[in-house]
């Protein structure tokens, strides 16, 4: 087996979709290679759960391969030369734009077999456990989506973008289809009339839920989807949760496993997780089922010895696939039924589903069906397209700088760590080494435990780094962050023009300070503009700490607690979490100096207007209209030489992506404070109740925009002339952003509603 992936088709794509008008970065690819050899998809960012579907992507009749990473919410797209026998997928990241924001999980199907995969993934409100699905449709040979709308009749408390069921026992009333979590339910033909059901277990446990499609026996067709509850005991097996992949079989086909009792609408708290593949081993018309649990590291295999109509399991593989290599992944392990090398067949890919801890590296195993007739699955790879990838397990955190004085900026990386069965904090700083030109850039891992600091683990870890030359000698030196919100301290001893010589500082001012709180994520800047480095940080609250740096030019001295805990009241966090896990830079620009954070959420956040003892400006919520899932983290560098800058993001997944930005590289120019802005907003009363009133300067013709989080716009309007009256009283409570446009400037302000 060979991966065909193609870089040519990655590089200097232009990202088409813009969420909000709000401008995109492009996405660039240069050479990466480890081992010896060169990563084809070498900057698509890693991942850690993924789970895989298929989808026609352009519309050319083949199918493309679709990834989404529950570990940060991220959608990958691949497309597929269709190569007989080879897994043959290039990354091609400009149709993962066009699909909406996922969470949970997403299982692509086609329900109503036009040709354009449908989504049926988790309901996108906040807080909800029902299923939602999405439609999709072809524009421009590019496959997009629309909000499918039920039909509920004389329900006027059914949410139309959710599975809702008719309840058994009071006709005229419907029920919410709950799924937990952190299952994985099964979308597929279970009775064989041609539509798609749904099976998941019951949010008590135990028993798996038959949710029929009753959209071709009512005679609707292919077109519409009718949920039905019509069985409480599919399969008439039990899985306890307490035996490691083994479930309770019943003797008969007329008897559920364990009992059944209570109504259909019971429900609670106690099921503990599963996820759930659905295939048809012998091609005889009824469906058996693969079962993941979270408690274990591997697979189930239930026999169905009944019929489509009536499932009946009879027997089990509680180590499956035990006639080849069974699957042992840590942890909460999830099968995928798809063809993934072109062979006619469909094939079994499994990977973990636990977004919190698992194995995140050797984490998608293929199991190519090498049976002429049935179902045979043998194992091929643990790295099906991840391999493609450079990944560094969890968490990483890029800086750049020239490490070897060649004149190119090299990538120093910070992790997390990586999964073992020892320990989930093998945390490392890692060296990729610019191998390319002044204009050609390329990258080289050639050192995986850079400096050693993987002797501070597992006390420390999630190691973030930057440089700064701090004492005034011509080099950089380095300090890294760490887990406990505390700082290393590398001095460089080389001088200017001459490959880093790096030695721990054991000062006890940089054993000392913190940022009163955990994970810290430095940046070195002349913030306070005395031409000393301050030390500014990120941290998992969301908020950045300011480090004043009131020592001389040879001798920095910082604080051991933060000169400013709150700077500029910058909070990363969005509505509803409570974390927030800034990471800050700071870029001159000609017209003045530019925050950018990355955060928890994953979106990029950029400030102006640098009073130290006032609310930093928000100009762009959404900067970039990057999301590269959770945690990211931005790292800048004029890689070749055209004076536009180029951005490196860090994320959850443990990899890396790459994007140009329309930053001009200031980088040489002492550019300590901005340029006053000429667009002033004052939003008041914030927080706001029932009214948010706009003051504009010096404008009074703008025109606005309110945005939730995730870009969507609740209302706008323009002004003629003075203040401008916003209600609010019909918005739901959280975080908002106003926009206003006046003379081709832009200003964005955040403001928070509560009722």
């Amino acid at each position: 087996m060979r991966f065909g992936f193609s870089i040519l088709f990655f590089l200097l794509l232009v990202n088409q979709c813009v969420i909000a008008q709000i401008q995109s970065f492009e996405r660039i690819a240069v050479p990466l290679v480890q081992n010896g050899v060169q990563l084809p998809a070498g900057f698509a960012g890693g991942l850690n759960t993924p789970q895989f579907s298929t989808a026609d992507l352009n519309n050319d009749g083949i199918d493309d391969l679709v990834v989404f990473d529950r570990s940060g919410d991220v959608v990958l797209t691949f497309l597929n030369a269709g190569t007989p026998g080879e897994v043959s997928y290039s990354y091609a990241p400009d149709y993962a734009c066009f699909f909406p924001k996922l969470t949970d999980y997403a299982l692509m199907r086609d329900f109503n077999q036009d040709g354009a995969a449908d989504i049926f993934c988790t309901s996108l409100d906040p807080g909800s456990q029902e299923i939602q699905v999405f439609q999709g449709y072809f524009e421009d040979n590019t496959l997009k989506f629309t909000s499918y709308h039920f039909n509920y009749p004389n329900c006027d408390y059914c949410n139309p973008l959710q599975v809702w069921y008719p309840d058994q026992d009071q006709p005229g009333e419907w029920n919410n289809l709950l799924i937990a979590p952190t299952d994985i339910p099964a979308v597929d033909d279970i009775d064989g009339d041609g539509d798609l059901d749904i099976l998941t277990f019951d949010p008590a446990g135990g028993h798996v839920w038959f949710v029929q499609n009753r959209s071709v026996e009512l005679g609707f067709g292919l077109d519409s989807l009718k949920y039905q509850l019509v069985d409480r005991c599919w399969g008439r097996f039990y899985e306890s949760g307490l035996v490691a992949c083994q479930c309770d079989l019943s003797s008969s086909a007329a008897v559920c496993s364990n009992g059944l009792t209570g109504q259909v609408e019971e429900r609670s708290e106690r099921h503990p997780g599963s996820t759930l593949m659905t295939y048809d081993q012998e091609g005889d018309g009824d469906k058996e089922i693969v079962l993941g649990d979270v408690s274990f590291d591997c697979l189930n295999q239930l026999s169905n010895g009944g019929s489509a109509s009536a499932a009946w399991m009879t027997a089990q593989d509680e180590g499956f696939p035990s006639y080849s290599t069974p699957l042992v992944l840590f942890t909460f392990p999830a099968a995928f039924y798809l063809d993934a090398d072109n062979d006619g067949k469909r094939d079994m890919v499994v990977s973990p589903n636990n977004r919190n801890i698992g194995e995140d590296q050797k984490n998608a195993w293929f199991y190519k069906n090498t049976a002429a007739t049935g179902h045979q699955f043998e194992l091929q790879s643990k790295t099906l397209i991840v391999g493609g990838m450079l990944d560094l397990g969890s968490t990483t955190h890029p800086a750049f700088a020239d490490v070897n004085a060649d004149g190119l900026e090299d990538l120093v990386v910070g992790t997390y760590g990586y999964f073992t069965p020892q320990s989930s904090v093998n945390a490392r700083v890692y060296l990729l080494l610019n191998t390319g030109t002044a204009t050609e850039p390329a990258f080289t891992l050639t050192d995986n435990d850079w400096l050693q600091f993987s002797e501070f683990t597992p006390d420390n870890f999630d190691f973030s780094p930057t440089f700064g030359d701090i004492d005034g000698d011509g080099d950089q030196d380095l300090i890294v962050g760490h887990n406990d919100g505390g700082f290393f301290c590398y001095r460089n001893s080389a001088g200017p023009g001459v490959p880093m010589n790096l030695s721990r500082d054991f000062d006890p001012m940089w054993q000392n300070m913190d940022v009163v709180g955990l994970v810290a994520a430095p940046t070195l800047f002349d913030l306070t503009g005395d031409g000393l480095l301050d030390l500014i940080a990120g941290e998992r609250n969301g908020n950045i700490n300011l480090f004043t740096n009131v020592g001389g030019p040879s001798n920095p001295v910082y604080p051991t607690t933060p000169s400013i805990q709150k700077l500029g009241f910058v909070d990363t966090r969005l509505t509803g979490e409570a974390v927030g896990f800034s990471t800050p830079s700071f870029i001159p620009t000609p017209t003045g100096l530019l925050l950018v954070s990355g955060s928890n959420s994953g979106q990029l956040e950029t400030y102006r207007n640098f009073n130290l003892a006032d609310t930093f400006d928000l100009v762009d919520p959404m900067w970039g209209n990057v999301d590269e899932g959770a945690r990211t983290h931005p790292a800048f560098a004029d890689l070749d030489n055209d004076g536009i800058l180029e951005m490196v993001v860090g994320n959850l997944r443990g990899g890396l992506s790459l994007f140009t930005t329309t930053l001009v590289d200031c980088s040489t120019v002492a550019t300590h404070q901005p340029a006053a802005a000429e667009l002033q907003i004052l939003v008041s009363p914030n927080p706001a109740r029932d009214i948010v009133q706009l003051d504009v300067q010096p404008y009074s013709h703008y025109s606005w925009r309110a945005l939730n989080t995730i870009g969507q716009k609740i209302a706008g309007g323009q002004s003629g002339g003075g203040k401008t009256a916003i209600p609010v009283n019909d918005w739901e409570s959280g975080i908002y952003f106003i926009e206003v446009t006046a003379e081709g400037q832009r200003t964005i302000r955040k403001v928070a509603v509560n009722h």
